[in-house]
């Protein structure tokens, strides 16, 4: 009858790998136990008149019954069905019992404390079933005070089983918390990482939008004054020559100044030890004189200021002053325009720039070389900040940019 209730071996009838110390425990265990059975069993101190003699059927059936524990932490489930088999087996043929029990007790104590839950119920309801099973058989070796002990042995095994079981369960409960945290740092850890890797590229490609427009504007300028100051030379004109290379000079040291400015940020902590004292970065209030420059470099640019000026912050200061620094550089680089003007008007809740020249506009072909970053890194100037850009040709000629700022905006 117990054979036909054995369950077919699962997942939940297997443990955890077991180390080979585990294994070599399990298997001396065994040997001293079917030794020790063995010994007290045949030597008769156990027996009773109605028992069968010991012979091979029930040798075997001890052996069964305690022998099986060298596997008890592979198949625990598996296990206990055997060990209780061969304890039915010899209560049937009724062959000493003995110590045999033993293998039971060691069997049961395993399937409960290291199977799943799922086969340490199953082992539960097997020992109920074995105890009933024995009651029916009525053991001849077995008194009634006997049975109370096997019964309250049996008992004593499960709740010691079912604690160890309780604890250990808790203590891989702490594991795997501990490892989530682990994890959860980990993750922590690598998002930091990204997220510095992202504000280091992020911080480059701003520095290179603003190394474009400095070195930019500067170079159109010094151009443009190189020039004039080349065709005054042959006009017998020294002084105003002069001022052409007082400009240009001017123009080389402000741009000089404003790349130290930025290249200050990639020099960790150095702030002015290169000797060299690093200024504010520019804002609406520069817009006047690069209006200035850019008329000594040649072409006549005019500004205004509309509405009542506000308050707005470094970043839309900042690129408010390149939005005009790189429109009027293209002025000069690639419009052919004669002149241009400068608006910036102020409304309650934004900022406009508007720069407007007489050029050619792209409609005729004056357009940025491909290499450059002046277009995109006003659109992405702007885009920061929330705002909205518009470039293009003018119906009357010429060519526009206009770039609003919200005031409340953030980036």
């Amino acid at each position: 009858m117990i054979t036909a209730a054995t369950p077919r071996t699962d997942p939940a009838d297997t443990a955890p790998a077991l180390s080979r110390r585990q294994a070599v425990f399990d298997v001396l265990l065994a040997a001293v136990a079917v030794a020790v059975t063995l010994a007290v069993n045949l030597s008769g101190s156990e027996s009773v008149p109605a028992n069968r003699d010991a012979d091979a059927l029930t040798i075997a059936l001890t052996v069964l019954s305690v022998g099986a524990i060298a596997l008890r932490r592979r198949f625990p489930l598996t296990i206990l069905v055997a060990t209780l088999a061969g304890v039915l087996g010899l209560v049937l043929v009724k062959g000493t019992v003995g110590m045999s029990t033993i293998g039971s007790f060691v069997a049961a104590y395993t399937a409960v404390t290291y199977g799943s839950t799922r086969s340490s119920r199953r082992a539960i309801a097997l020992v109920i079933l074995a105890l009933a099973l024995t009651a029916f058989l009525d053991p001849v070796d077995l008194s009634g005070g006997g049975a109370v002990i096997s019964g309250a042995a049996f008992a004593g095994v499960i709740l010691l089983a079912t604690s160890a079981r309780a604890r250990r369960e808790s203590a891989e409960a702490d594991v795997r918390v501990a490892e989530q945290r682990v994890a959860l740092e980990r993750e922590r850890a690598d998002a930091e990482r990204e997220r510095a890797s992202l504000t280091a590229t992020q911080e480059r490609l701003r520095i290179t939008r603003e190394l474009h427009d400095v070195i930019g504007h500067a170079m159109s300028v010094m151009i443009v004054q190189a020039g004039a100051a080349g065709r005054l030379l042959d006009t017998a004109d020294p002084g105003r020559a002069r001022t052409a290379v007082a400009a240009i000079e001017h123009t080389g040291r402000q741009a000089m100044a404003e790349m130290r400015n930025l290249l200050g940020v990639l020099r960790d902590g150095q702030g002015e030890a290169d000797g060299f004292p690093r200024g504010p970065a520019p804002t609406l209030d520069d817009v006047s004189p690069l209006v200035v420059r850019v008329g000594q470099a040649g072409l006549p640019t005019t500004m205004a200021v509309h509405g009542s000026p506000r308050v707005v912050t470094a970043g839309v200061g900042l690129a408010a002053y390149r939005i005009v620094q790189e429109a009027l550089t293209n002025c000069l680089k690639h419009s052919g325009a004669t002149c241009a003007s400068v608006e910036v008007t102020y409304r309650p809740t934004e900022v406009e720039i508007l720069v407007v020249d007489d050029g050619t506009g792209l409609a005729h072909g004056s357009v940025e070389p491909p290499a450059g970053h002046g277009l995109a890194g006003m659109r992405e100037r702007v885009a920061a900040y929330g705002g909205d850009l518009t470039i293009g040709d003018r119906p009357e000629g010429g060519f526009r940019v206009r770039a609003t700022f919200p005031l409340a905006g953030t980036p």
